[in-house]
């Protein structure tokens, strides 16, 4: 059985919706240790449709900046917007910034609500597409990924 990683996403955030392409990371297993939410991660595009623009400053100078958050910008976080601490193979203890939404459907179903979803400080594409979310791997256990 060959499994198929790349799925259809509808994600919405304040009668805001983005259709994106998804795709199962299974090595994305990041969670918010406050709420024990997972986080999935968006590509720039997505983020900058379901924020609005009064946000869109505040997230241009975290991506651009690589010393924010020690600029005393945690103090100023816009409603709904959360600090994610995270290790990778590259950094240890960094944070990241992550939002909550409404909802979130994977090929025409609905998978969760009050998803959270991250915002990388490098933007991706999948497929040549520029709207695309790195799903965390517990998507996987839900039984998204059909073979």
């Amino acid at each position: 059985m060959e499994m198929n990683y790349y799925v259809q996403i509808l994600v919405g955030r304040k009668q805001r919706a983005v259709a994106a392409i998804g795709y199962i990371d299974t090595g994305n297993m990041l969670t918010d240790h406050k709420t024990k939410r997972t986080v999935s991660i968006a590509s720039h595009d997505v983020i900058y449709e379901l924020l609005p623009k009064s946000c869109h400053s505040f997230i241009q100078a975290y991506i651009e900046d690589g010393d924010f958050f020690s600029r005393n910008h945690m103090d100023c976080l816009p409603p709904g917007i959360h600090l994610i601490p995270y290790n990778t193979i590259n950094s240890k203890n960094d944070l990241m910034l992550a939002f909550d939404c409404d909802f979130f459907f994977i090929n025409n179903r609905l998978i969760r609500k009050k998803p959270l979803i991250g915002i990388s400080r490098y933007d991706f594409s999948l497929l040549n597409a520029g709207k695309c979310i790195l799903l965390n791997r517990d998507y996987m256990k839900k039984g998204v990924i059909h073979g």
